[in-house]
């Protein structure tokens, strides 16, 4: 509580003075230019917004230099020009390249604050100096340009992971555990001979790897990343790499370097790239540039002067106030154009309001209209007013903008808060309104915006979920349940969402929260992708990408096309057909029951794709039904998938 109470005393002064939300205030110091540094061999020019401050000085530390040490006490102090728009400035002649430098804030009181650029691109370890890079020198070899071959977001089937879950197992041949260049590495094996890493993620056939968060993060030291472990949901330094990642986190290009190199790496491997952004919060809202450069404006506080906790981490961002929804848009355009990123994941969306996404948005189209955005769009908060929040209910006026389906979620494998409960993939009662797609085009304005999910990072893992609320099953249970929840997700309308090791019954051996447990809790085991699940999932990722009637782009396509049927509590039938009369028709069974399950089907000739737990995707086997003889089983626990050919 005491820290809490520091931050109100020191900026209640300036919320007395200042009406940050008063039209005059944004009038009068909106300043629409560049913020930070802009460098050239010839001259830097650094620039910080910061209207309700006294003076402000840049503080030079050196340049830096390996094995050099910081020095305590800056060597040399510029002092900035205020100009127009509560903008401060300095020109520095010459090669300013890996300045090392922070800002220092003089208040009318004459009480003075260090801080950071809070427009840094790079950093020393643990975020300790800013520091003006040449940007130029930090592409790496053959650094490719952004892929325009992907066009609709409906198409995507996207896939969440760690970085450092994903390299860090010890039984793996995969040089850089835990770091952005073990994700470039290729023929790496585990302890079987089976490829891991990168190769395994290529092989899996998916469209978008969304790789949580590895902007510069709080509660990782960089000094000694193994000893400890994060998820990075906590913001320092929000345009910076985060040197945990880094083989070298003293050197602030290497960071940058090796960013780009794993994002190139999966780029070769025709993936795309999401980068999981956290804009609703900071970690240390009393210390961080924010407050420091303009006390009280870039966070939303209860009549009371308090600070707003929408987000439960503490504070929540003003994103509604014009130069906060500048800082977020500038930060998302620096990332997408400087990192040749392919779409950005928004934690906590609905704290976000909807002009800023408005704006992102149309920002990104000019960038490259198939970036994809999405996010969290739950109605959280109370300061800002609920029409203003970036929620699914906002769909229509955040066009090109995705939201999770938590109805979705819920419906396959129960609730997320709560393991023992089951969902349809466990057997249990289901919500037959999760796939009446008549419903969810009120919701939705269009099918890309629908996030169709059965995990995330957050909560039980899909198999501890089925696990707890079935116990002590056959493993061929699991495994039966596991994939029938893996194909509803795939072969459902919308956008595909796909949660690291969902594909091989991944665990985290219960633990709802894994934000800060241990690698052995978090890390993929890689011999588990030596499982048959595996490759039924590869299966359902090629047969969607080859059909997409599985995924169409309209919901008057979907209502006009797709047939949604609840023949009893454990068993879905799905009629598609193709645009194009005279074509394709998809039948779809999702049986749940822990028996055979009967229903009837037109008489006709199918190819099965699907059946009883297996697939057949490059041979289909044939099926004739005739009249009188059209009753068929569809077996236990299995997805049950066929073409009609012929009808009789």
């Amino acid at each position: 509580m005491q820290y809490q109470k520091d931050y109100y005393h020191f900026v209640c002064s300036f919320l007395d003075k200042y009406d940050y939300d008063s039209l005059e205030f944004r009038h009068s110091y909106h300043y629409s230019g560049n913020l930070g540094f802009l460098y050239s061999k010839e001259e830097t020019i650094f620039k910080v917004w910061s209207p309700v401050v006294k003076n402000i000085e840049v503080l030079s530390y050196g340049i830096w230099q390996e094995e050099i040490e910081i020095p305590q006490e800056p060597l040399e102090v510029w002092p900035m020009q205020k100009l127009e728009k509560g903008v401060w400035q300095v020109k520095l002649k010459g090669d300013q390249h890996l300045l090392i430098y922070r800002l220092r804030v003089t208040y009318d009181n004459d009480e003075q604050r260090i801080t950071l650029d809070p427009y840094s691109v790079a950093t020393t370890v643990n975020g300790g100096h800013s520091v003006v890079i040449d940007l130029d020198q930090t592409q790496p070899d053959n650094w490719n340009s952004r892929r325009m071959d992907f066009t609709r977001s409906v198409d995507a089937i996207i896939y969440e992971m760690s970085i450092r879950d994903f390299t860090i197992f010890p039984d793996t041949d995969i040089e850089h555990k835990g770091k952005f260049l073990g994700l470039t590495e290729s023929g790496r094996t585990n302890a079987e001979g089976l490829p891991v890493g990168l190769d395994y993620l290529s092989s899996l056939g998916i469209t978008h790897v969304q790789l949580m968060p590895f902007y510069d993060f709080a509660t990782v030291n960089e000094e000694h990343a193994t000893l400890e472990y994060n998820w990075g949901y906590d913001p320092a330094n929000y345009n910076v790499p985060d040197g945990s990642f880094a083989t070298n986190p003293y050197n602030p290009l290497t960071r940058i370097r090796e960013a780009k190199s794993m994002i190139q790496a999966l780029h070769d491997r025709d993936l795309r790239v999401i980068m999981d952004v956290v804009y609703n919060h900071v970690y240390d809202v009393a210390t961080h540039p924010f407050t420091v450069l303009v006390p009280g404006y870039y966070f939303r506080h209860t009549e009371d002067g308090e600070l707003a906790n929408g987000t439960f981490c503490g504070n929540e961002v003003a994103t509604e106030r014009s130069m906060v929804s500048k800082y977020i848009t500038d930060s998302v355009l620096y990332w997408a154009r400087e990192y040749n990123l392919d779409g950005f994941r928004f934690d906590l969306l609905g704290i976000i309001d909807v002009f800023t996404m408005r704006t992102i948005r149309e920002q990104i189209d000019r960038i490259d209209p198939s970036i994809i955005i999405l996010g969290e769009g739950w109605n959280m908060g109370d300061v800002l007013p609920e029409i203003l929040r970036s929620t699914a209910d906002r769909s229509r006026m955040l066009r090109g903008i995705g939201f999770f389906n938590d109805q979705f979620r819920n419906s396959i494998r129960g609730n997320v808060f709560d393991k023992y409960t089951k969902g349809f993939a466990a057997g249990g009662e289901t919500d037959s309104l999760f796939l009446d797609y008549s419903l969810l085009s009120e919701r939705y304005a269009r099918p890309g915006q629908m996030i169709q999910y059965a995990a995330a990072h957050d909560n039980y893992t899909l198999f501890d979920q089925i696990a707890s609320s079935l116990p002590r099953r056959s493993y061929e249970e699991y495994e039966r349940r596991q994939n029938l929840a893996n194909s509803m997700v795939l072969l459902s309308q919308g956008v595909a969402f796909i949660h690291s090791g969902q594909e091989f019954m991944r665990t985290k051996f219960g633990d709802p929260n894994s934000y800060n447990s241990p690698d052995s809790v978090n890390q993929v085991v890689w011999p588990e992708t030596n499982r048959y699940t595996v490759d039924y999932f590869k299966a359902l990722v090629e047969f969607r990408k080859n059909n997409p009637e599985f995924h169409y782009r309209s919901f008057r396509e979907i209502l006009n096309n797709v047939q949604v049927d609840f023949l009893s509590d454990h068993l879905i039938k799905i009629k598609i057909k193709s645009l194009k009369k005279n074509s394709k028709e998809f039948w779809v069974f999702f049986n749940s029951y822990e028996g055979f399950s009967p229903t009837l089907m037109d008489a006709g000739e199918y190819l099965i794709y699907f059946a009883d737990n297996g697939f057949f995707i490059d041979q289909p086997k044939k099926l004739e039904l005739t009249e009188g003889s059209n009753m068929i089983n569809i077996s236990p626990l299995s997805t049950f998938l066929v073409q009609k050919i012929k009808s009789y």
